[in-house]
């Protein structure tokens, strides 16, 4: 009998939320009343309810396996309906293998990260509202991909954004050493650069009604078919645009959103600043979830984009709606690689690989590559999240060496420096700052084994899942824009080169500091979660493995020559451009289906040699104190010392590498985006709006016509007041006159 568990749909929201209200009603009375107690009642039950909804998202995984991959739509009630205008938005339920595929994603990944949080946040005084927010988070975000219609992942997507909001700045009383509260900052960043891209998706939604008469998937995009197979225009009023040259605008607008939600050129500003909330809300929110909503909306909306594509139609006869999502995404994945070689915070190095790595998957949805986007997206979940919390377990032994020190070296020296009342040095240590770690591979070797298996996936080393997923966009780009392949092929050489630059900085050589000389290695409830994301990161690339069995491809879905690819199988049932391409309506680009060596071969012979050059040549031997130089500003690799290059690659190449990076990251990434176009585009220009609404248009514009209403109805009562003298001879003359003017009207007026 075949299982058929989607009635369970709305309980992916249920359990969330109850955590929510348990956290956020009486979670902290059991923390006052015992810390300890408090805390596992707390923390426990926020991730048992994360637990639960991932139990849901498996029951509908296996329902939609033994329906034949049937989608279904589980409908709650109608939300919002107009019947005179035709508008009807349900709240409803899209299961289908694309949504129960992000939804295992949030709640898989999503639950590690809570109980590892039960560690990471032991002893904060707000331990009960973070897990709140975390629960919230879980809650907004099954909506956004759970929904059958544009207007509920919009509920969704502003739902996420708040939760950054809250996360973000959850220590909002931080400040750094100028008196700033970077984490409010950072919030607030965060908040405004995305509602530029939610703003779009607003146009886009309102633009998607007018055109379609629906704001549900299923019929936008069949009535969208329908009218591209017949060629009708679209009319707004006076006058009418093509079919194509309207979803180009709808799919123009929605990658706008895109960049703001996944953080790419223009609006990747943000993502780095929001490393100042704490490491979960990082790994939870920054890299495996709420950054991929861009990339599930574009994958969502497959039809528009395949339309535009199939039609023709260019933005001002330049570029196509999905080659310019490609071109943002390659060049947000190069100008990211690039800026992470100048960092120095461990999260920041991290920040920024997220932002490249997003830009690959914009690349490829661009690319039509739906599905090698939605299996990078799930890989990078594992290996960027393990990365992430990894990074967290790093901080975490290194502020318990931190306090060694303070507890146990009082009057000593530490590099030099009298350790005694007077702290100067440990009082602006940094626990983040890579230039003061080292050799914590013997202090804390599980962390050290795990996030080198997750640093090597990043980096794409066969037979880790980053090399499976990363290999299928390239090989895509190489058959299908060459530019695309160019750019994500250096940003992959960026990626391996950043990562041993990391790994070899944080956790070879002596230690740069005594708090490192120190670290210990973090508790179980933060290690087994790390274990288990290790694990993913290593057999993850088997989702997508081309099986040659003909056996499983007669099974499930078969491709010429047998092959069997299990992600794109599954997915298929989703991605209607498939379904579309066999019968001719559109073209998607193919993705090959079958092991490409040479693609392989060179994205691994570069990252391999990247990750040579990173550990072994310009970080050998150095940095061995805090305070010496990065080696990447000075060390020439070793074969230009022994050609004549070596003089040009001194005194040109080295410096004009560092002036490039310094460039990037000072004036391209800081100066520009950050302080000029977030400061004084973004803020100051909605700063002055609301300046001028509040005391022009309010103050002066409403307020002066009410009170100008007022003081008019005032003189004029006193005038007609005036006449009212309260004796009869004086309204006796009125009629009198009254009289007058009514006969002299009639007799003049008549003739």
């Amino acid at each position: 009998m075949p299982m058929n568990a989607f009635g369970l749909a709305p309980l992916l929201l249920v359990f969330p939320l109850i955590g929510v209200l348990f956290n956020g009603l009486v979670g902290r009375r059991f923390i006052v009343a015992n810390r300890n107690t408090g805390e596992k009642w707390s923390g426990w039950f926020a991730s048992v309810m994360a637990l639960s909804a991932f139990m849901v998202s498996v029951l509908l995984f296996l329902s939609l396996r033994s329906h034949e991959y049937h989608a279904e739509v589980v409908h709650l009630f109608d939300w919002l309906a107009i019947p005179s205008a035709g508008f009807r938005v349900p709240w409803a339920f899209q299961i289908d293998t694309l949504s129960v595929t992000m939804m295992l994603v949030v709640t898989g990944v999503g639950s590690l990260i809570h109980i590892y949080a039960i560690g990471y946040m032991h002893g904060d005084p707000n331990f009960s509202r973070f897990f709140a927010y975390l629960n919230l988070f879980l809650f907004f975000m099954l909506i956004l991909v759970s929904g059958n219609n544009y207007l509920m992942l919009f509920v969704g997507w502003e739902g996420v954004g708040l939760c950054s909001f809250l996360l973000i700045g959850f220590w909002f009383d931080k400040v750094n050493e100028k008196g700033e509260p970077m984490n409010a900052n950072a919030a607030r960043k965060a908040f405004v650069a995305n509602r530029v891209g939610d703003f779009a998706m607003i146009l886009a939604m309102a633009l998607t009604f007018w055109s379609f008469g629906s704001l549900e998937f299923e019929p936008v995009f069949s009535h969208a078919l329908e009218m591209f197979e017949s060629g009708e225009m679209v009319h707004f009023g006076l006058f009418s645009a093509s079919l194509g040259s309207v979803l180009t605008a709808v799919t123009t607008l929605f990658l706008i959103g895109a960049t703001g939600k996944s953080a790419q050129i223009p609006l990747y500003v943000w993502l780095p600043d929001a490393m100042a909330g704490p490491t979960p809300v990082s790994a939870l929110i920054h890299a495996a979830t709420m950054v991929t909503s861009g990339i599930y909306l574009i994958v969502r909306s497959n039809v528009l984009f395949e339309i535009v594509r199939a039609s023709g139609a260019t933005i001002f006869g330049i570029v196509s709606s999905p080659d310019l999502v490609a071109y943002i995404g390659a060049a947000t994945a190069l100008l990211a690689g690039l800026i992470a070689f100048t960092q120095f915070d461990i999260k920041k190095v991290l920040a920024y690989s997220t932002v490249s790595q997003l830009g690959f998957m914009i690349a490829a949805a661009g690319m039509g590559a739906y599905v090698a986007a939605m299996f990078h997206l799930i890989t990078h979940a594992f290996f960027k999240a393990l990365l992430f919390l990894g990074s967290g377990s790093v901080i975490h032994g290194m502020e318990h060496g931190h306090h060694h020190i303070h507890a146990h070296n009082h009057g000593k020296e530490v590099h030099g420096t009298p350790q005694g009342d007077t702290h100067h040095e440990e009082d602006n240590f940094d626990p983040q700052d890579m230039r003061t770690m080292g050799g914590l591979r013997y202090r804390m070797k599980t962390t050290f084994i795990v996030y080198m298996i997750g640093a090597l996936a990043l980096a794409g080393i066969v037979p880790l899942a980053g090399f499976w997923s990363k290999d299928e966009i390239l090989a895509h780009g190489s058959e299908h824009n060459l530019i695309v392949y160019i750019l994500l092929t250096i940003a992959a050489v960026c990626t391996a080169f950043y990562m041993g630059r990391q790994l070899k900085m944080v956790f070879f050589g002596e230690p740069r500091h005594e708090a490192a000389a120190h670290a210990e290695e973090s508790p179980a409830v933060m290690t087994v979660p790390l274990m288990i994301l290790a694990t993913l990161a290593v057999l993850g690339g088997g989702l997508n493995l081309p099986f040659l069995s003909q056996g499983i491809a007669e099974t499930y879905h078969e491709h010429p020559g047998g092959v069997f690819l299990g992600l794109e199988g599954w997915l298929e049932h989703s991605i209607a451009a498939f379904e579309l391409t066999e019968e001719g309506v559109v073209h998607l680009p193919e993705t090959p289906k079958v092991f490409s060596p040479g693609v392989a071969g060179i994205s691994t012979i570069l990252a391999v040699g990247a990750l040579v050059l990173a550990f072994y040549v310009v970080y050998a031997n150095k940095p061995k104190t805090a305070e010496e130089p990065d080696p990447l500003q000075s060390t020439p690799i070793w074969w230009f010392s022994v050609l004549p290059l070596n003089t040009l690659y001194m005194n040109y190449i080295v410096p004009g590498f560092n002036r490039l990076a310094q460039w990037l990251a000072d004036k391209v990434d800081w100066a520009f985006w950050h302080d000029f176009f977030h400061d004084r585009i973004i803020r100051d220009t909605f700063v002055g709006f609301a300046h001028f609404a509040a005391n022009i248009l309010d103050l002066k514009g409403v307020d002066g016509m009410v009170n100008g209403a007022g003081s008019l109805a005032k003189r004029l009562a006193n005038w007609i007041r005036q006449t009212q003298t309260g004796y009869a001879r004086n309204y006796a003359l009125s009629i009198f006159l009254g009289t007058v003017v009514l006969l002299a009207y009639f007799i003049f007026m008549a003739n």
